[in-house]
């Protein structure tokens, strides 16, 4: 029989191999013309109704990654913000359908500016809240993808929604076309075990029969040959066994090179904090604060963000690293009130925004002091480009700490660390270091600001690789700073995820990652079982290669596999 088989080259989203026919689900295009403006506003309270019965689903099921992004997705359809934006479009003389694509493009775009990632991805969130607020105008409630046997699920792109509708019993895979790391089907994917390819492009149209899918490299296979398909199952094996021997991590201390290392997780909400203890992670090096401040009419009071505050820190005997809120320029909150800026990547956002709100950082600082009493709470400041910000904004943190002591209120003395995501905090590491107690390098951020390239482009995807040489350059210069000042440094961005990268950033100096609850013991496995000469190995590899994929391959050589 001939080859017929063709390769495709997506973005990895969900680690994992499987191999089986393919579903390609087409969504049904709607069309309003016989809606009306009156339509809107009970149109709003179906969707809004059916998201969160369709999260009470995913919860019963066991799926709270979805079950997360359904509820948000609830809470998004029902707030003002969205209804009054499409008015103000009718108002403008819009039709119906027009007034949704300008006001849901606008929200989008807010969020997708965002720097933090996981918050970006919430742009996908208006969205899809618009695409389910289209079909219930159109009387069209959603596709139900019709599976009859276990299949490898092709799409354009897949909503939230549409997944929690799925019989994951008989999904293999996912492969899309638009997408990155952190859209919704990456992260349900992830959540239940299942590989995902996303970001394929046009070419997922190509046609073919059969998949193999392969979502650590973001290969897809279409009509593999025999050959392929044993590698494929072969590789499903490796997989099964490894993930029994990294379980038995669990709980333990590894090191690596004869150096301590800590593998932590990261969280944006309590629900994430139980995973995070199921795994017993080495505490939390990045709590997102910012979650509690978005979607919502009003900011959270001080003991709101107390409650949520001891919430997370409960139980752990190691650090609950919370960062304060990131959020700025593109107004996501109704409450901030900023002038447009027509680069909100590179505006008011982090701790640019302390000053001009000043009491509504003074409220989280009070209630991360209050919670810090008796916990391992620990604070770090995002977006930090000069040290004269820094000690700037920690002799705040200080006067409202001497403030509470006055007042009688009990509070702790948390370390209080910087997060390295802008390349001036890198360079200046060693002047950070003399002023904080702790450094923490957000890959996801630093390396885009290192190579000028949007993220959320899958063109640029190429340059997104946290394991370019100049990258690897200045997580280099932060781990000698937090040495030479003896002062922990860690990555809470998403390579510290990567396996190579994770014994890359441990040869470089790096003290702790910081991961999804899933791939905590996955990090400490990688690290635990490596040889001693693997560092010389990999600094070869980092002075010789010119490419992110040079690195790659030379250290994937070199490794030992848990």
């Amino acid at each position: 029989m001939a080859d017929n088989q063709v390769m495709l080259q997506g973005i990895a989203a969900s680690p994992g191999v499987c191999v089986g026919p393919i579903v390609r689900f087409n969504k049904v295009e709607v069309s309003l013309e016989n809606a009306e403006a009156a339509d809107l506003a009970p149109a709003i309270g179906k969707v809004a109704e059916r998201l969160e019965g369709l999260s009470a689903s995913a919860r019963d099921r066991g799926q709270d990654e979805a079950g997360d992004v359904l509820y948000a997705q609830s809470q998004m359809a029902g707030d003002p913000m969205l209804a009054d934006s499409i008015q103000e479009q009718l108002d403008a003389g819009l039709p119906l359908s027009e007034a949704l694509d300008v006001a849901g493009a606008g929200l989008e775009a807010l969020l997708a500016s965002l720097p933090d990632p996981y918050l970006a991805a919430r742009a996908a969130d208006v969205g899809e809240v618009v695409d389910a607020l289209r079909r219930e105008l159109a009387g069209v409630a959603g596709d139900v993808i019709d599976l009859t046997e276990p299949s490898v699920l092709f799409a354009e792109e897949l909503t939230a929604a549409e997944t929690a509708n799925l019989d994951v019993e008989l999904v293999l895979g996912f492969a899309t076309a638009t997408g990155g790391a952190t859209s919704h089907v990456s992260i349900i994917a992830r959540s239940l075990g299942l590989p995902a390819v996303v970001g394929v492009g046009s070419a997922l149209t190509t046609s073919g029969a059969v998949a193999a899918l392969d979502g650590q490299s973001g290969v897809i296979t279409l009509d593999p040959t025999a050959e392929t398909i044993a590698a494929i199952e072969s590789r499903a094996k490796e997989l099964a066994e490894r993930d029994e021997r990294t379980a038995a991590l669990r709980g333990q201390r590894v090191s690596f090179a004869g150096r301590d290392m800590k593998v932590s997780a990261n969280v944006g909400n309590v629900d994430d904090t139980q995973r995070a203890q199921d795994e017993q992670a080495d505490g939390v090096g990045l709590f997102r604060t910012e979650f509690l401040f978005l979607d919502r009419a009003q900011p959270p009071s001080e003991q709101a963000q107390l409650d949520a505050y001891l919430a997370v820190a409960a139980g752990w005997e190691h650090p609950v690293v919370l960062r304060t809120f990131d959020i700025g320029g593109d107004k996501p909150a109704d409450y901030l009130t900023f002038e447009d800026e027509e680069n909100p990547f590179l505006g008011t956002r982090g701790v640019r925004v302390y000053e001009h709100e000043g009491e509504l950082f003074a409220s989280q600082v009070r209630a991360a002091l209050r919670a810090a009493a008796g916990t391992q709470i620990a604070i770090m400041i995002p977006m930090v480009a000069t040290v004269h910000e820094f000690k700037q904004t920690r002799a705040t943190i200080e006067a409202i700490g001497a403030e509470l002591d006055v007042a009688g209120i009990e509070r702790g003395h948390p370390k209080i660390g910087v997060m390295v995501e802008v390349p001036s905090a890198a360079v200046s590491a060693d002047l950070l270091a003399a002023e904080a107690d702790f450094l923490s390098i957000g890959t996801n951020d630093l390396t885009q600001y290192t190579y000028a390239a949007d993220r959320t482009l899958s063109a640029l995807s190429h340059l997104q690789d946290p394991l370019q040489p100049g990258l690897l350059r200045l997580v280099k210069m932060v781990a000698d700073a937090g040495r030479s000042a003896d002062i922990e440094t860690s990555v809470c961005g998403l390579a510290a995820a990567d396996p190579v990268a994770a014994v890359i950033f441990a040869t470089l100096g790096i003290d702790k990652l910081s991961v999804a609850a899933a791939s905590v013991n996955l990090i400490k496995a990688t690290l635990h079982v490596q040889e001693d000469s693997l560092p010389l190995v990999i600094h070869e590899a980092i002075a010789a290669s010119t490419s992110a994929g040079e690195i790659r391959s030379a250290v994937e050589a070199a490794m030992i596999q848990p």
